[in-house]
């Protein structure tokens, strides 16, 4: 049986990564309370009706949330249902601002 692997990143690759495209799966709320600079909110329910605001010309394509649980299953659904590569932030937003903050 095929085992699909989450594709991740931890902050501490994402702080030393180029060429990317960050997106806030999260609510408007959320993402105007808080986000990851240069980040752009495409709240989880839009995802499939906004591909086009995917940015292959990126090196990688990274999704987050506030824990990583919502990027995780919008990530497993974008690799695995659409062939399309992106990676989730692992702990999401919660865990980038604990990082950052040290």
């Amino acid at each position: 049986m095929f085992c699909f692997m989450l594709k991740e990143i931890t902050t501490k690759e994402l702080l030393k990564k180029t060429n990317i495209q960050l997106i806030d799966v999260r609510e408007p709320y959320e993402y105007e309370e808080g986000h990851i600079e240069n980040s752009i909110n495409i709240p989880m329910d839009n995802v499939l009706k906004s591909l086009d605001k995917l940015d292959h010309s990126k090196q990688s394509i990274i999704l987050y949330c506030r824990t990583g649980r919502r990027s995780a299953s919008v990530t497993y659904m974008l690799n695995k249902l659409h062939k399309i590569s992106v990676y989730n932030l692992k702990g999401g937003y919660k865990n980038f601002s604990k990082v950052i903050a040290k």
